[in-house]
């Protein structure tokens, strides 16, 4: 059946939205994959700020439609579901999510239509559905029967046209707590699968030899750092200790925030074994990772282990479609992913010991505790299952080579497309055809919004972006965060709330941060760097003209930046410009063996071992290494590209430090520390001598900015099918 093109409003960057992962992976298949009958719609929340700002009748227009949603508000009953969920909501995105084009909404984990057109509802779990009223792991449904009749009055309503789950639990769960016949005739499952263009990429690393086997620990797709138990990552550590105590080798990495000792101790975690094997058999690697990062790190693993009290949907996709074997729990909704001992191994007691029927209402909820007995258990499984699997490598090889062509078949990203947008596209026109006379949605402002909606490649920006908000720099002086494809500035340090991360809130609520969106940070054209706002932008932008014109000029560059100081200094007492601006300030520490300092309005790059910055020797080549520009991500740039050729000019340096033995016996090697940059020998050739290095008179050797580095160009090369001295000279060839 053809239909005529369908218009999907998406509010997914919306603040209420933070909480629910926003732009999350799982859906990104639907925008990657939509037929040409359907046309997306979602807020560019960059676009939104500048139009905002410049455009003041418009900014009026939905901050009065937002006063008067939240006028409304007000008569609802104080204490009430109906006022905590409307205020949660927001006046300004409610009126944010009728102002977006389109026929027809797309919400997912937790329904927040605007209620002026018809919509569809996309959940996994159940719980979540309820937020904020209700969250994983509680063990129950708080105020059932007002929750009940509130979320009824929703998804009963006319406009709800579809309910999906991918998961069967899920749909059950909603026709025992909801018991409404209207409600039951909306709800569908779904297929589930991931986008192509998320996964698939010839660059990604091939698996090494099974003698050395790698397993992964990864805490959530949002990479949350407070999940860490709840994903079982206290398993994973007292697995690593009992496999090391079978004399086995191998290397475990962890792409998450690492807890305190007291916390480890506390789930049983043996401190001093981690602390003395990081670095060695274990790599914890704290930093957020983007999605194609993500791919890399699973693809190269041989393992996924995610023992977690709750279902980790992308998690596990990603690593079947690698072929990475996925070790999980018989949490609620593994069923749906993995078969035991034939996709993957299935962890047995999570179920019974999490998850039970609520008293008040039948339905099956979860409860996270503390399970001593079930830890201990899935340890000793755990251990025994993946022993067996390395025991028998043939049987490891028919099980991958069984998950890889299971997960392309069935998590495929355009067959999750094609059956969801083509049963919306039916029950739109269904609609359509018997409430032809229902009036459309109120629309004040579409026309000035158009062009603010996320275009083209835009669509991939916000999904590989974080879907929660990530701190990326903090000066002291401003700081910046990323979300959902933006970079947001604020001054100072201020405390944000779940409402301030809206574009609106700074217009619409007094005392909210003044905040910047910008798509990149060479946008924000380092306004994190200074304590005052629109006092400090023309200024800014005269020196830095000035900078670019004299740039050429170095005597006469020098002389009129000591003549910016001094003026600086006594207009400063004189009319109080501000004194928290420095006019030398460490920016970034460490990246890849450079400090980045700002000094007035440029940035320079040094080497970390060479001190306090000089800026005349960053303009009179005073420095080994040094690189410049207007902007920290152009530096960064240069900092990349420099590659090999940085390091040898650094190697060739005569004045990098003492030498430091910092990791020894790492799979027979002796890492040493000079300066800056990471060396790697084998034990049995003695003691470190630069001069045999830069000669490359030693069999095997490998070199990097960091320590991780280094051990991973061991491991990649052991591991590798050349083996030996080949693999050995050949890394050491591209690193040093």
């Amino acid at each position: 059946m053809m239909h005529q093109p369908l218009n999907v409003a998406v509010p997914w960057s919306l603040s209420h939205y933070i909480p629910l992962n926003g732009f999350h992976p799982l859906y990104r298949a639907l925008f990657d994959h939509a037929p040409d009958t359907i046309n997306l719609y979602a807020w560019d929340n960059v676009k939104l700020h500048k139009r905002f700002g410049r455009d003041i009748e418009t900014r009026e227009t939905v901050v009065n439609a937002a006063n008067a949603a939240k006028r409304k508000s007000r008569q609802l009953d104080t204490g009430s579901i109906a006022s905590a969920y409307q205020e949660y909501f927001w006046p300004p995105n409610h009126v944010l999510t009728t102002e977006l084009m389109g026929d027809i909404e797309f919400h997912h984990t937790a329904p927040f239509p605007s209620l002026k057109r018809p919509f569809v509802f996309h959940c996994e779990s159940f719980a979540p559905i309820f937020l904020p009223f209700a969250q994983q792991g509680s063990g129950d449904v708080a105020q059932h029967e007002e929750i009940r009749e509130h979320y009824r009055r929703i998804l009963a309503n006319p406009l709800c046209l579809g309910i999906f789950s991918h998961i069967p639990e899920t749909l059950q769960s909603l026709h025992q707590f909801l018991a409404d016949p209207i409600i039951d005739r909306k709800l569908f499952r779904s297929q589930i699968g991931l986008s192509e263009k998320a996964v698939l990429d010839p660059t990604l690393p091939e698996k090494t030899a099974l003698s050395r086997p790698r397993f992964l620990f990864v805490n959530s797709a949002n990479q949350n750092t407070v999940n860490f138990f709840r994903r079982g990552g206290h398993i994973v550590l007292r697995f690593w200790k009992d496999f090391l105590a079978g004399g086995q080798n191998g290397l475990l990495m962890l792409r998450c925030a690492k807890p305190s000792d007291k916390d480890l101790s506390k789930y049983g975690v043996d401190v001093s074994l981690v602390r003395d094997q990081t670095g060695h058999s274990i790599i914890w690697g704290q930093d957020y990772l983007g999605n194609h990062e993500m791919n890399a790190l699973i693809a190269s693993a041989h393992f996924l282990l995610l023992p977690s009290a709750s279902l980790h949907s992308v998690s596990i996709m990603q690593a079947m479609m690698l072929g990475t074997i996925p070790v999980v729990t018989d949490t609620v909704g593994t069923s749906v992913y993995v078969t035991d001992n034939e996709s993957g191994i299935v962890l047995q007691g999570m179920r019974a010991a999490v998850w039970h029927k609520d008293a008040a209402t039948g339905i099956l909820v979860d409860r996270y505790c503390r399970t001593p007995d079930l830890d201990d258990s899935l340890v000793s499984q755990l251990t025994s299952r993946v022993g067996a699997l390395l025991d028998a490598p043939d049987a490891y090889r028919n099980m991958r080579n069984c998950t890889m062509p299971y997960a392309q078949d069935q998590f495929s990203g355009q067959a999750f497309s094609d059956h969801f947008w083509g049963t919306v596209s039916d029950l739109y026109q269904r609609d359509k055809e018997s409430s032809s006379s229902r009036d459309s949605a109120p629309i004040q402002v579409e026309a000035a919004l158009l062009d603010c909606t996320v275009r083209g490649d835009g669509w991939a920006r916000v999904f590989e972006s974080p879907t929660q908000p990530m701190l990326r720099i903090n000066t002291g002086q401003g700081v910046v965060w990323e979300l959902g494809g933006a970079m947001i500035q604020a001054y100072g340090n201020p405390r944000i709330d779940l409402k301030d991360w809206s574009v609106l809130a700074q217009h619409y609520s007094p005392g909210a941060p003044q905040t910047t969106f910008a798509n990149t940070l060479d946008e924000l054209g380092g306004k994190y760097l200074h304590s005052v706002g629109h006092r400090e932008g023309g200024r800014l932008k005269l020196i830095g003209w000035i900078a670019r014109v004299l740039k050429p000029f170095p005597t006469l560059y020098g002389f009129a930046a000591r003549v910016l100081l001094r003026l600086r200094s006594f207009l400063g007492s004189r009319f109080g410009w501000p004194k928290a601006d420095p006019d030398i300030e460490l920016v970034r520490h460490g990246v890849s063996g450079y400090n980045i300092i700002r000094y007035l309005d440029q940035y320079y790059a040094i080497p970390q071992s060479k001190g306090e910055f000089s800026s005349h020797k960053a303009d009179t080549g005073g420095y080994s290494s040094c690189f410049s520009d207007y902007s920290v991500d152009q530096v960064l740039q240069r900092i990349a590209g420099s590659g090999t050729q940085s390091l040898k000019a650094s190697l060739a340096d005569d004045d990098l430090g003492q030498i430091e033995l910092v990791c020894e016996g790492f799979h027979g090697f002796n890492v040493i520390r000079r300066g800056v940059e990471f060396h790697a020998i084998l034990q049995s050739e003695g003691a470190f001598v630069l001069e045999k290095l830069q000669s490359n008179e030693y069999s095997c050797s490998f070199s990097g900015y960091s320590l991780e580095e280094v051990q991973r160009a061991i491991v990649e090369a052991l591991d590798s099918e050349q083996g030996g001295n080949e693999a050995c000279s050949k890394t050491t060839e591209n690193v040093s």
